[in-house]
């Protein structure tokens, strides 16, 4: 079977890859002269440096075990308790979410009691609504904070917990965002196994991991193509061919069909990522949510600092010189070592279409489509997931088992 994959983000280089250990003779086309898609670094004065600050959890089961072969899994770290600071910036106190010994799903019972950002009654209700969450069977198609408040939580609970993180997995505000994709998010992620909330982050560049993806895809005997452009799809030179490029670019590759209606109604969300470089260290933490602050959350890079700025609407087309002002004074109000510290690099990366939007009742395609020999991957596809590094590689081997499949039975049907 020969096999033409579009787009080697991450979707796409899943999907070679699995093209070819089931035997497909595969090639990989990317217009850019780089592997990664949405999840790539550049190097800056010798150090890699990501886009933006990219998180997965413990319960990634398919970007992990993509790590595992591509032979990457040693250029991240995951943690082996979960454990999350959330600095309150209007008290100064650190509340911290930490992994106890109770089985899940109590295992953050003990610090969901004590996040003094909320009252005790607002505590109280995080943990009826956790319990709401893990019974939902069906889930309206409404927004998460319309679900949030028909199941008693406060707007200053919804505001320092809820959006907090919403904003964070889901890129959007939980009065934007779908109460039947959060709801998932939340139930796996934090409500489900233990382990499921563990954060990981890259050790290397993002790039670096792409790399080693395209290594592998090699080995296999994948002709990968950079600045390649590809037309239209599907391509008739091939038995069947993956698109796993972004829903706005299929529209433009692929014949008008009622199909694919449903691609001109998804909207975009933006990150604004900024990676401030001080003459020292100043962050207190490997990473932190910031509660009562413009800052959604600090990664730290030793003396760089990074921070995405999630469902960045309002400060997508801010000026950079304001933008960094902004953020650079911000960053001094919050980190008491930063105040007399040297900016020495800001650099700022817009993302314009950094993720789709989860709204409720959107319409995402699967992975099989009514033309011949046409499969879709992307994260945006049908998945439980939101738009994640997750839900991209996962879609990836879905749609190449799908082809694969689907090529078996019409040989067979022959």
């Amino acid at each position: 079977m020969k096999a033409l994959v579009v787009g080697a983000g991450l979707a796409g280089l899943a999907a070679s890859i699995e093209l070819a250990k089931r035997g497909a003779t595969v090639t990989l086309a990317e217009r850019r002269g780089f592997a990664g898609g949405r999840a790539y670094s550049f190097l800056q004065e010798g150090e890699q440096v990501d886009n933006g600050q990219h998180v997965f959890l413990g319960c990634c089961e398919s970007y992990l075990g993509f790590l595992d072969e591509i032979g990457a899994r040693g250029l991240v770290t995951l943690q082996e308790r979960t454990r999350v600071p959330f600095v309150d910036t209007r008290s100064g106190k650190v509340a911290w979410i930490v992994e106890s010994r109770l089985p899940a799903p109590c295992h953050f019972l003990p610090s969901i009691l004590k996040f003094h950002p909320l009252t005790g009654k607002e505590r109280r209700g995080l943990i009826s609504c956790a319990r709401a969450m893990m019974k939902a069977k069906e889930v309206a198609e409404v927004t998460f904070g319309a679900w949030l408040r028909g199941h008693g939580q406060s707007e200053a609970a919804i505001r320092d917990w809820w959006d907090l993180l919403s904003v964070a997995i889901l890129n959007e505000h939980v009065d934007v965002v779908s109460a039947k994709v959060a709801i998932f998010v939340f139930a796996t992620g934090f409500f489900g196994a233990r382990k499921a909330a563990r954060v990981g982050v890259a050790t290397a560049g993002l790039g670096v991991i792409a790399a080693k993806a395209v290594e592998r895809a090699r080995a296999l005997g994948v002709e990968v193509k950079f600045n390649t452009k590809v037309a239209r799809v599907p391509d008739p030179a091939y038995d069947v061919t993956v698109s796993a490029v972004p829903w706005k670019a299929l529209v433009e590759l692929v014949e008008p069909h009622p199909f694919f209606e449903p691609l001109k109604a998804m909207e975009a969300a933006p990150i604004v990522n900024l990676h401030v470089t001080f003459d020292r260290p100043v962050a207190e933490f490997p990473f932190a949510a910031y509660v009562g602050s413009p800052i959604q959350w600090i990664f730290d890079h030793g003396r760089r600092v990074v921070l995405s700025q999630s469902a960045a609407r309002e400060i997508i087309d801010v000026p950079n010189a304001e933008l960094e002002k902004r953020f650079v004074d911000e960053l001094r109000r919050v980190l008491p070592k930063a105040k007399e510290a040297k900016v020495v690099r800001c650099t700022i990366i817009r993302e314009r279409e950094a993720t789709f939007v989860a709204t409720p009742g959107v319409k995402r395609l699967p992975c099989g489509t009514p033309m011949k020999g046409l499969f879709l991957a992307g994260e945006w596809t049908e998945s439980e997931w939101p738009s994640t590094m997750e839900a991209a590689v996962a879609s990836g081997v879905r749609a190449a088992r799908l082809a694969v499949e689907s090529r078996a039975a019409s040989a067979a049907g022959r």
